[in-house]
């Protein structure tokens, strides 16, 4: 999410689907995430999740020196065009784990962390390969990672090829995007609209 200013919603609908336009070509399936998806009035970015067709889509989708193209990683690409106030982030997940990062990256802070408490309390962790099991991983400052033994043969969760996946084994009633849009009380983690 940008810090920066804010711009209506129909404008943000506007620039997500010329930017999907370009994608189109590269990528299997794409969705709109973020704000724009949740259809906040106001939205401080633009936030595309899309799975390329291969991995040699996205350098040419997005060359090297692509006007405003500020991250360049494997699974994140972040656009910045500051003259017209506007911030493009794309999220290029793992196949499998496609529905689990779009459902993430749709909702607010707040319900992310929702997401991830409940991911937590039936086992699962985030770590830079994915979802695994917590219990064969460790933190290492801020990330978890699969410890040595588990690396080449970790429990992998199911695959994620839709948003219903991730809620179903997390155990969590599908939310409608628009309902999304939630605050968290960090201290005794209650969310709240």
């Amino acid at each position: 999410m940008s810090d920066g200013p804010k711009m209506k919603l129909e404008l943000a609908q506007m620039i997500a689907k010329r930017f999907m336009a370009h994608l189109e070509p590269y990528v299997m399936f794409m969705s709109v995430a973020g704000s724009v998806r949740r259809e906040v009035e106001y939205c401080g970015d633009v936030e595309i999740v899309a799975l390329p067709k291969d991995e040699f889509q996205m350098p040419i989708a997005f060359p090297e020196n692509y006007p405003g193209l500020v991250i360049n990683g494997e699974r994140l690409k972040r656009f910045k065009y500051p003259e017209k106030g506007l911030q493009i982030e794309l999220y290029l997940p793992q196949r499998s784990d496609y529905g689990r990062i779009l459902a993430i990256r749709t909702g607010s802070s707040g319900f992310a962390h929702y997401l991830m408490v409940e991911a937590n309390r039936h086992g699962w962790i985030g770590t830079v390969d994915g979802l695994r099991r917590k219990k064969e991983c460790e933190k290492k400052g801020n990330v978890w990672k699969i410890l040595p033994q588990y690396k080449t043969n970790p429990t992998l969760p199911p695959i994620f090829s839709t948003e219903m996946q991730f809620f179903e084994l997390i155990g969590v009633n599908y939310i409608e995007p628009r309902q999304r849009s939630w605050v968290s009380h960090i201290e005794g983690y209650n969310y709240k609209l």
